[in-house]
Order: structure tokens, then sequence, then C-alpha cells
């Protein structure tokens, strides 16, 4: 049984002695939750399954505590058993080697049929850098490809490995970065591509002070049902569905424009993938809160949110990322004035 009522709003509020932004430790349970759920939950739309597998980056300025929040969702995912992790510092090929091993074997005696196997990594990085420290077009067409879940098969493998297919694959990405780092990492076009309009780009430059030598007491009983509730959530099986009135609801948004749109260009391409966006989120809300398998009004409130919250901050990382040209001379020149 559930001891949490919402397991992300709990993880949001227990977290709150480190020196994060809200925003960062509210997406950092998002994107928890939906690694626990690998390919065992879905839901049906348009004639197939979707799955709530996320990519998601925190992106601020060094020191406002982007790995404080990694770091607690990797102790997280540790908890999980038979679950898999990727390396922080990876290639291509040894990423989808990795990928291969991660097979995941799901038994549900009860059911038809009654095994279930997929391939399922979690890739979680404190620096971004680490993991791609280059803009390779290959590697970022492997985790586009990769991340609708569809058979991916590979035949450019060396004589020893032979090749590679996978029927069933699935990543979750949990990275975090500077929008000065984005700046450098990402080639002219790149917000056109397919890899970063599956995103969730999550930015705060919000910096928390918090006194040096204050006691901080940690609530170990909290962090414990924490765990528990994440293996609950790891636990869940099955298809979900919508209640008439939230199928209603999404309904309405998706065929209504999506309204409010991001309006910044360089989000053109992630508008396209909103609903889907939103889909996944409101499996994610569901599993926090409900072992019902039925995705609510409210739950598709609590997505939506989300969803806008994250994209009123989206536009900020362009500014943050401008730099060079007249603005720096301009800049440095007013500082020696």
């Amino acid at each position: 049984m559930r001891e949490l009522e919402d397991w992300i709003d709990t993880f949001t509020k227990h977290t709150d002695y480190i020196t994060s932004p809200v925003l960062f430790r509210k997406w950092g349970a998002i994107a928890c939750v939906a690694g626990a759920l690998e390919r065992k939950v879905w839901v049906r739309s348009q004639g197939s399954d979707l799955y709530p597998n996320i990519y998601t980056i925190l992106v601020g300025p060094p020191g406002v505590g982007k790995s404080a929040v990694t770091s607690r969702v990797q102790a997280l995912w540790s908890e999980l058993p038979e679950h898999f992790m990727a390396p922080s510092n990876t290639t291509k090929a040894a990423l989808m080697d990795r990928l291969v091993e991660s097979k995941r074997v799901v038994m549900r005696p009860k059911e038809t049929p009654a095994i279930h196997e997929f391939h399922s990594l979690k890739i979680l990085s404190n620096e971004l850098g680490v993991l791609l420290p280059a803009y390779e077009g290959e590697f970022m067409s492997t985790l586009t490809d990769l991340y609708d879940g569809t058979p991916y098969e590979e035949s450019r493998r060396s004589s020893k490995t032979g090749a590679m297919k996978i029927d069933k694959p699935q990543f979750n990405l949990l990275a975090a970065t500077t929008p000065a780092h984005l700046h450098d990492f990402l080639p002219a076009g790149a917000f056109d591509q397919g890899f970063l309009s599956r995103c969730f780009l999550i930015y705060s430059g919000e910096i928390i002070l918090r006194p040096l030598f204050d006691n901080v007491a940690v609530d170990t009983g909290e962090w414990r049902k924490l765990v528990l509730g994440i293996k609950h959530i790891a636990r869940m099986f099955g298809e979900m569905k919508f209640t008439a009135e939230a199928g209603q609801a999404i309904t309405a948004w998706h065929m209504g424009g999506r309204v409010p749109v991001p309006g910044h260009p360089k989000l053109h391409n992630y508008g396209t993938r909103r609903t889907l966006h939103l889909l996944k989120l409101c499996m994610v809300a569901c599993a926090s809160s409900s072992d019902d398998m039925l995705i609510s009004v409210d739950h598709y409130n609590t997505a939506l949110d989300w969803l806008l919250e994250a994209e009123t901050y989206m536009p900020d990382i362009f500014k943050s990322m401008s730099s060079g040209g007249d603005a720096k001379a301009i800049e440095e020149c007013w500082y020696y004035c």
C-alpha cells in the first residue's frame, strides 16, 4: 500500500533543505517516476502505445544546485532492483552495448502473455558535457530514434559482436548543464532537429542561500518512504486510461491549438510534440498519486501545470546562451566604465 499521498509532491517538499530551486526539484522527481515506470505502463493514442519515458535537462548557471537534484534521483534509481543505469561517460557504441545488456523480464502469471521482455536503460549525468562532450550527429540521431521505443537495428558492428537488433528499446534521460555549455555544444540549427524537440529543457537561474552552520534535520523516515514509494511505482504495470472528463479535456486542448503556444522561434519544433509530452506527463502524474491506472482530470490539470510552468522559463535559456559579438564588447565596456 502507498504511504505517500503524492510521491512527486513529497520529494519536492522533502528536498527543501538543499540549495536547489523548486522547479529543479520538481522535475527531478518527475524524471525519477518516469524512469521507474520504464515500458511497464502505457496509454493508447492514435493506434499505438505511448510510454512515459522522458528526456529532461536541467539548465542553469553554475552553483544553483543542479547536481544536488540529480544525485538524489540517482540514489533512488539505484534502489530499484533489476533496473539498469548507463555510465555517465560513454560512447555511442558503448551505450548501445549497455542497452543490449539491459534486458528486463517482467512476469505476469495471471495474464496473457505471462512474460514481457524489453530493454530499458536510464541515463543520468550530473554534467551533460561529460556524457556528450561534442555534438555528434550519429549519437544524437540514435537518442532521437530510440525515444519513441520503436524497434532498433544496427548492422555496423564488429565481426566479434555481430549485428544488433532490439525489438523494444527505451531510454530515460536526466542531465544537467549550463547555458554556456549549451551555447558551445549546440551547432547552428540544432533546435530545428529532432533531439531537442523531445527534451524538456528546465531552466532556473534562482540562487538559494542557506545559513552555513544551521543544523538541518533531514527526515530519514520520510526518505525511506520515498524509497519504498518509488519501488511501489516501479511495480505498476498495464495500460492507463483516461476518464471521460480527462479525455475530453486533453482532446479539447489538443484540438483547440494547445494554447498558450511557446512563442520563441527556437521552440517551434518542440511545439509540435507538446501533446505527446503532455500525455507522458499525465501518466507520471497518475503514477505519482494513484494505483488505479486511471488518469483523472486532476492528473491532467497537474500535468498541464507542469508543462506550462516549464515552458514559461524555456525562453530564458536563449537569453542566457547569448554571448560574444557586440553584446559582449558592450558588457565589458560598461564594466570598465
